[in-house]
């Protein structure tokens, strides 16, 4: 199945008037053209964000919902600029020789000369004569071209295809949602391991680097990391989060990992499911994790370049494992895992995993590929539903529901999967899924929908289907109707008849009214209860300065903010308290919401001059173009002079770089607010616009030093500020403007003198 390539290779390097695109191999004559990237910083991180997950919880912490504009469109214009005039005569000329040669043409980047191009979602060149996307086809696959220092060789891999899988929860890290990965993982890959084309290994106790080191003692094929990823700014190097000993986080470089993996034996791929394996830095094309892998000798890496949703992971996982068992080169079945994704629910995460390649030889081949018989679809179906019922005995709905969704996307008839999905999706207003019923239904025999059988008597063994939510109300049974009245109290019957339209119109306003008061109290009511606590609502005498709204249904963080509309009139920051008055219109405006996981901000800034901060100082970021806020405990009973209280205060600055939002923070101690440093568990997206900029943020409770979340009614301390920096010269301050009249850079250090932030039901 394997498909002989001839390369096309095309590097990238700067040129006196900005990048040239050079053809440095190719089976046609070579060229070179100018190349000028055809998006701005903001559009590319507007472009990532919307082709991401559009829902659950992913390792950048929240869902992404997918508003792609014309994806097409995206492409093109990136395929039209790198094939331009030479370079795209000598790609058409080599693409008429390998057909006629009966080969495929592979198009393998090089941007060693460019990391800061690397960032650039390359998988989504377009290419218009062919009118398709490249990568979506297995005839011109596209992989990003590395030098290794020791070029590998292919191995003779005896199935099963062995995988070791690393999962690292670090306890000071934000949480993810690991062991679901584990689950879904484990149950779509089943089918193959039951098959022996795959063994899948997770390794149990602590992801430290040296339990890695005693389990490559034995032979893997795969290592396939899960977890937190990241970019060391200081070392300028990628870093993926293992764990220490004791549990805490261990930042691990991709020098680290290689010189284990490059003495494993048999290892050939690495897959880093970690929201920044791939990155690079701006002076290091090998700094990122994958970069590094290849570099040091491992044949392969698959990188996700950003977030991938539970039911795109199912996709990816069970289809690449599979190709690749068949014996499919890793160029061609990474070709057939995007076309699956693209054809799968979530259309637009096709282009989020990289290839990273050294050389041209494939990783693996597999001679015996050919004798293995192919698994059953019914046993792929099989063992999703079972995971999925796992999942909902162990109480884990939010396992269970994109395990269900695949299945009923593969096969909508298979056992009672739709009445599961119902029961298990989310309710109206975001909240938790709907009552389970009474009983729950019976497992079908077979996979093929017959007429209802009789009830089978359930097992002993079987336990009982335990509630989805174990704090979801029993569904009320109707009341009893009431006994007809005795002859003698009925009206006449000439008055009954007169009352007869009544009757009906009276039941369907009581119904409305239930309905709507039910509604109603559904999402004012349980929704606010089941986000935001059980907390007291705020007292009279609180003297609030504003007030931010339970989040019921929490906001995308997604750079479209139309989940504000419904968050309440905005909270005008217009006081200059510091700086030069402006000679130009700069003001803002303010909306806030929160819940038992995070806080929420939404910030509309008029600002006619934009400069990005000196993303080498974060501490220093309140200087430059961006917004910040101070935070801490009620400061009601404070005193006039008492100082930033340590580990309670913090000071929280989301500063505009050159390619969107960054956070920091600088947290209270010694009675100030010594410098801090970055906070990448704060996701943030922002959006130029005609007048200035717009940004939302979503900030967890831990960034702002709460180990317990807040219940409504608590009492913040706060203000709400936005800086301008000077237009020229060297980087500073020109103006700040605060919610708080009365906010300097004085009186900041005395938390008497902030305002009162409630967290309410409702905004106001």
């Amino acid at each position: 199945m394997s498909r002989e390539y001839l390369d096309f290779d095309v590097a990238i390097v700067p040129s006196p008037q900005g990048y040239t695109a050079q053809v440095l191999r190719a089976p046609a004559a070579l060229a070179s053209e100018p190349f000028t990237l055809p998006f701005a910083a903001t559009d590319l991180a507007q472009f990532m964000i919307a082709v991401g997950p559009p829902r659950v919880a992913s390792r950048r912490l929240v869902p992404a919902v997918a508003r792609v504009a014309d994806v097409k469109d995206y492409g093109r214009r990136l395929g039209d600029a790198l094939f331009s005039g030479g370079v795209a005569t000598s790609l058409r000329s080599s693409l008429a020789a390998a057909n006629s040669q009966g080969k495929a043409l592979r198009i393998r980047l090089r941007l060693d000369a460019v990391p800061e191009l690397d960032s650039v979602p390359w998988e989504y060149v377009y290419d218009t004569p062919l009118d398709r996307f490249l990568t979506l086809s297995r005839d011109t696959p596209v992989v990003r071209l590395l030098d290794s220092v020791e070029p590998p060789s292919e191995l003779a891999v005896p199935l099963p295809l062995k995988v070791l899988v690393m999962i690292a929860r670090p306890t000071d890290l934000p949480s993810l949602a690991v062991e679901r990965e584990r689950q879904l993982l484990v149950a779509t890959t089943g089918d193959l391991a039951r098959a022996g084309m795959l063994e899948v290994v997770v390794m149990e106790g602590p992801a430290t680097l040296g339990a890695l080191q005693k389990a490559l003692i034995d032979e893997y094929n795969v290592f396939h990391f899960i977890g937190h990823g990241g970019f060391d700014e200081k070392a300028q190097e990628g870093v993926l989060a293992l764990e220490t000993a004791q549990g805490t986080v261990d930042r691990v470089s991709g020098a680290q990992l290689g010189t284990l993996l490059h003495d494993a034996q048999g290892m050939q791929l690495a897959v880093l499911n970690a929201c920044e394996g791939a990155r690079t830095s701006s002076n290091n094309a090998f700094s990122g994790v994958g970069q590094t892998l290849v570099r040091q000798g491992l044949p392969a890496v698959v990188a996700m370049q950003t977030e991938i949703s539970d039911r795109a992971a199912l996709v990816f996982s069970h289809e690449f494992y599979w190709y690749l068992t068949r014996g499919l080169g890793i160029d061609a079945a990474i070709c057939e895992v995007r076309k699956a994704m693209a054809l799968s629910d979530e259309a637009a995460e096709w282009g989020t995993a990289v290839l990273l390649r050294s050389g041209s030889d494939q990783p693996f081949t597999f001679p015996t590929a050919a004798d293995v018989a192919e698994p059953a679809r019914e046993t792929r179906w099989e063992s999703l539903y079972d995971a999925a019922q796992g999942a909902l005995n162990a109480q884990a709905p939010e396992t269970a529901l994109p395990m269900l969704e695949q299945l009923a996307a593969e096969r909508p008839d298979y056992q009672d999967v739709t009445a599961l999905i119902e029961r298990v999706r989310p309710g109206p207003q975001g909240g938790p899924p709907a009552p389970a019923p009474a009983e729950t239904p019976t497992r079908a025999p077979a996979p093929e929908p017959e007429p209802a059988p009789a009830p089978e008597p359930a097992k002993a063994s079987t336990p009982e289907q335990p509630p989805v939510t174990p704090d979801a109300a029993p569904v009320p049974r109707p009341a009893p109707a009431p006994s007809r009245p005795p002859l003698a109290s009925r009206p006449p019957r000439a008055t009954r008849r007169r009352r007869s339209w009544a009757r009906p119109l009276g039941s369907l306003l009581v119904l409305f009214l239930l309905w709507a008061g039910g509604s109603w109290w559904w999402a004012n009511g349980l929704g606010v209860m089941a986000r935001c606590g059980l907390g007291e609502k705020p007292a009279s005498n609180t003297q609030a300065s504003f007030t931010f709204g339970c989040a019921t249904t929490e906001p995308t963080i997604d750079g479209s903010f139309d989940d504000w509309a419904g968050a309440g009139a905005g909270i005008s920051v217009d006081k200059v308290v510091a700086g030069a008055r402006p000679t130009k219109p700069f003001r803002a405006t303010w909306q806030g919401q929160w819940n038992a996981d995070a806080l929420f901000v939404h910030v509309r800034v008029t600002d006619a001059n934009l400069r990005a901060v000196d993303t080498a100082r974060p501490d220093q970021w309140w200087r430059g173009d961006g917004v910040s806020f101070e935070f801490g405990p009620d400061n009601r009973g404070l005193s006039s002079a008492a100082r930033p209280r340590t580990g309670q205060d913090v000071h929280l600055m989301l500063g505009l770089t050159s390619s969107g939002v960054e956070a920091s923070t600088n947290p209270a101690a010694k009675r100030t607010f010594p410098p801090g440093g970055r906070r990448t568990d704060v996701t943030a997206v922002r959006a130029v616009t005609s007048t200035g900029y717009e940004l939302e943020a979503r900030i967890p409770w831990g960034a702002l030093g709460l180990t317990k979340a807040p219940e409504r009614g608590t009492v913040i301390a706060t203000n709400l500020n936005v800086s301008d920096a000077s237009p020229t010269g060297g980087w500073g301050l020109r103006t700040m403007i605060s919610s708080n009249a009365r906010r300097t850079g004085a009186n900041q250090g005395f938390p008497a003198t902030w305002q009162r932030l409630v967290l309410g039901d409702t905004a106001s």
